[in-house]
C-alpha cells in the first residue's frame, strides 16, 4: 500500500508547533512584581522547554542588540534562507546601583524576554500599571547577581568584618540574597569599615616607628 509522502513543514508551520507546543506544556510564572501585584515569565522559566520544541522542528534563534533596537531572528535551519525577525526598540534602563555594564545587561534581559515572547505568543497577564511597567523596582527586589556578591565578600575580607555580624547588620543569612536595592547600603558601610580599619592600621605602623 503507497502512502503518500508527508511535505516538509514551512517555517510558519514550525513556528506555529512551537506555540502549540509551549502552550501544552502548561509554563509556570516565577518572576512577581509586588509593587504592581503581578506575575510573568523569566526567561528561565520557558526558554529550557521553547528550546527542546525549536531542536525538534529545527529551528534556532539569534538574538541581536544595538543602543536602537534589539532583534530575535527566527532561522529555519533546514532551510537557513528562510527567517522571521522580531524587532523592539530599546532604552537603557538606568537601574540604581547597578554599573554601565549591568545597566545594558539588564535591559538586554528584558529585550530578549519581551522579543521570545513576541515571537513565540507566549500569554501573559496585563503587567500595565498606570501604563507603565514598573522595572527598576523589581530588578531593586532582586538578589544581586555573582559580580557583586564578589564585591561585598572582598569588602568583608579587606576591612576585617565579621562576616556573621554583618550578615546579621544586613538581616541576610548569605550575601548571595542581599537585593540589589540594598547593596549600595551595604557597600557603604562595608567602605566605611574598611576606612577604618585602614586608619587604624596606619596609626599602628606609626606608632610601631616611634
Amino acid at each position: 500500500m503507497e502512502t503518500k509522502e508527508q511535505k516538509p513543514m514551512n517555517i510558519y508551520q514550525k513556528r506555529q508547533e512551537c506555540i502549540v507546543g509551549l502552550q501544552k506544556a502548561k509554563l509556570k510564572m516565577t518572576g512577581k512584581n509586588t509593587y504592581s501585584n503581578y506575575e510573568y515569565y523569566e526567561l528561565g522559566d520557558f526558554l529550557p522547554e521553547l528550546n527542546k520544541l525549536m531542536q525538534q522542528n529545527h529551528l534556532a534563534a539569534v538574538f541581536k542588540y544595538t543602543n536602537e533596537e534589539a532583534t530575535l531572528t527566527i532561522i529555519d535551519t533546514d532551510k537557513i534562507e528562510d527567517q522571521l525577525t522580531f524587532s523592539t526598540p530599546v532604552e537603557l534602563t538606568q537601574l540604581k546601583g547597578c554599573n554601565g555594564m549591568q545597566n545594558i545587561g539588564g535591559t538586554q534581559t528584558f529585550a530578549r524576554r519581551y522579543l521570545y515572547i513576541m515571537a513565540f505568543e507566549i500569554s501573559e497577564p496585563d503587567t500595565l500599571n498606570n501604563g507603565e511597567i514598573d522595572e527598576e523596582a523589581e530588578m531593586r527586589r532582586k538578589k544581586i547577581d555573582l559580580v557583586k556578591v564578589k564585591v561585598i565578600k572582598d569588602l568583608i575580607v579587606k576591612s576585617n568584618s565579621d562576616e556573621a555580624a554583618f550578615l546579621k547588620w544586613a538581616k541576610v543569612k548569605r550575601v548571595e540574597d542581599i537585593t540589589n536595592g540594598n547593596f549600595n547600603i551595604c557597600l557603604e558601610a562595608l567602605d566605611k569599615a574598611l576606612k577604618k580599619h585602614e586608619a587604624e592600621n596606619k596609626a599602628n605602623d606609626i606608632e610601631g616607628v616611634i
